[in-house]
């Protein structure tokens, strides 16, 4: 750690040559000015230095024991004259001196970094532009019992967000040169309570994404992002945040998890190399208070991925629906899926041979179509798609609404089955339908109020109008089938367009309900409804 020493003084005082007469009024004053000495860890808030810049400026106050302000002492402001490690820092002007009480009363001293514009005792930082991060670098110090007696104090500054750091490195002498990197899901417009030593996020501010500040030192030996962000707090929750690393006009995305906590004054260092082989890896060196320790997680960085599943899913083989990348290459997509019509995946928009698809087998097959089942997995593989080449593909035993999970780390690939319920209060718009919850092998759950006459019944699809399989009453009484609670309530399937028959609920059997559906058995599906306790 590197100390900068402050000297807060009448600046009269500090100058060379200062004649008696200003020392004797002075001194027939009683008038006190305050000295600094202030302790701050600078380590790397300005690229590879540790010092303080001319013209860098603090912003002090005096307060009370009960944190007033005393003497108007408040955001006075003080500049640094001489730069380096011990920088020296006297009042910008003879309005912006600082006196102690002529009483002798002890007063607590307060500063920060940078000083600038206090609005009702907020300071204002935009954390948008990390292009001159000493303008962003968030300091405060205090001390207590400074006095006329007693002028000299020592203030030890503290940072009050936080740094992220990312060397860059690369095997195979690759370039990186034009790297740039961005990280989402920051708030940039906050506000620090200067007395109250307090940081919120101004009211209305968004989420948004963050470009690092970029550094080419030492004739391109050291490279390296970082940026200065908010720390985790009351209103700013550890959250998912992705980084994102633009090299040669080609993106590679990394994941810091909802788990990781960035805390004030802490400094999070990582090591990220590039390969030929077209990843990335990101060592994390440990997490520092403005210094170097050991420790910290691996990340493997891929190129960004898009994928599309096409096939079976409404328009062919020449219609292409974009997955949805949840994490690290975990990729899901829900939709219809009708029975056995085929499907794939690709990279692009295109079917074309020569590009690289994802396929049931590496390998040409007579038999090249893997019916999915829910609660297990298939294998999954790139493939470059050749005309005689592998054409493998996947199907599902029954069309409904699936949710399609791609694991592109471990290569495989899962289904769920969606089931809806269709009239739920008299709604039904089918894009809006509530669905079950998977909680057993051909068992699903929902619970759900009903707060008016209706009917219901329960497809398999959603946004497919009268084109669908339903779960549905056996019983048939001009299409309504008697709701019984407490009771094992027979189901069948068929296609809601040639029949159409639904469960009444009347107006005394109005609540909150659980519904277990089980469709285990084909020869034996059950709905059966128990009533919340606590009703009517």
């Amino acid at each position: 750690m590197k100390k900068n020493t402050c000297f807060v003084m009448l600046a009269a005082l500090m100058m060379a040559g200062c004649s008696n007469e200003i020392d004797e009024q002075v001194m027939d004053s009683r008038r006190v000015p305050l000295q600094i000495n202030g302790d701050i860890n600078m380590l790397m808030t300005r690229a590879a230095d540790d010092h303080w810049d001319e013209k860098d400026a603090i912003g002090v106050y005096m307060v009370s024991a009960e944190n007033s302000i005393v003497g108007d002492v408040s955001n006075y402001r003080y500049t640094a004259v001489t730069g380096g490690q011990d920088g020296t820092f006297i009042p910008a002007d003879e309005n912006n001196t600082a006196y102690f009480p002529e009483d002798g009363t002890a007063v607590n001293v307060m500063a920060y970094y940078p000083q600038g514009e206090v609005t009702d005792g907020k300071l204002l930082l935009d954390l948008a532009n990390q292009d001159e991060q000493p303008k962003i670098d968030l300091m405060a110090a205090n001390a207590t019992g400074a006095s006329a007696d007693n002028p000299i104090v020592e203030l030890q500054f503290g940072h009050k967000l936080t740094k992220l750091f990312f060397k860059i490195t690369s095997d195979d002498n690759i370039n990186t040169d034009n790297i740039s990197a961005k990280i989402n899901n920051q708030y940039t417009n906050i506000r620090y309570d200067v007395l109250g030593d307090e940081l919120s996020v101004q009211e209305g501010d968004e989420l948004k994404e963050v470009t690092l500040k970029y550094w080419n030192l030492d004739e391109g030996k050291n490279r390296f992002v970082e940026a200065i962000v908010l720390p985790n707090m009351e209103g700013n929750s550890a959250q998912e945040r992705t980084l994102t690393f633009t090299l040669n006009g080609k993106d590679y995305k990394a994941t810091i998890n909802a788990q990781t906590v960035f805390e004030a004054g802490k400094k999070y260092i990582y090591t990220v190399t590039f390969t030929t082989e077209g990843s990335v890896k990101i060592q994390g060196a440990g997490i520092t208070n403005w210094d170097i320790e050991d420790g910290g997680p691996e990340i493997e960085v891929k190129p960004e991925t898009t994928i599309y599943i096409t096939g079976a899913i409404g328009g062919g083989w020449n219609t292409y629906s974009k997955m949805d990348k949840k994490s690290n290459n975990i990729y899901v997509w829900t939709g219809i899926i009708k029975e056995n019509e085929a499907f794939k995946f690709t990279f692009d928009e295109t079917y074309d041979h020569g590009k690289v698809q994802i396929m049931s087998s590496s390998e040409k097959k007579e038999t090249d179509v893997v019916t999915l089942e829910e609660g297990t997995e298939s294998d999954i593989y790139e493939v470059v798609y050749m005309e005689n080449g592998p054409d493998n593909k996947w199907t599902v035993a029954e069309s409904g609404t699936y949710m399609v999970k791609l694991d592109m780390d471990n290569n495989k690939i899962s289904i769920e089955k969606k089931i809806f319920i269709l009239g739920l209060d008299g709604d039904y718009t089918q894009d809006t339908a509530p669905s079950f919850a998977k909680v057993g092998n051909g068992r699903y759950e929902l619970t759900v109020t009903f707060s008016k006459e209706c009917s219901f019944n329960m497809p398999l699809w959603s946004s497919a109008g009268w084109d669908m399989d339903c779960y549905m009453p056996v019983e048939e009484n001009n299409k309504r089938a008697s709701f019984t609670p407490g009771t094992t309530m027979k189901v069948i399937k068929q296609n809601r367009s040639s029949k159409d028959v639904q469960w009444q609920v009347t107006t005394e059997q109005t609540g909150t309900y659980q519904l277990t559906l089980d469709v285990s058995d084909s020869n034996n599906m059950t709905l059966t409804a128990v009533k919340s306790e606590n009703q009517q």
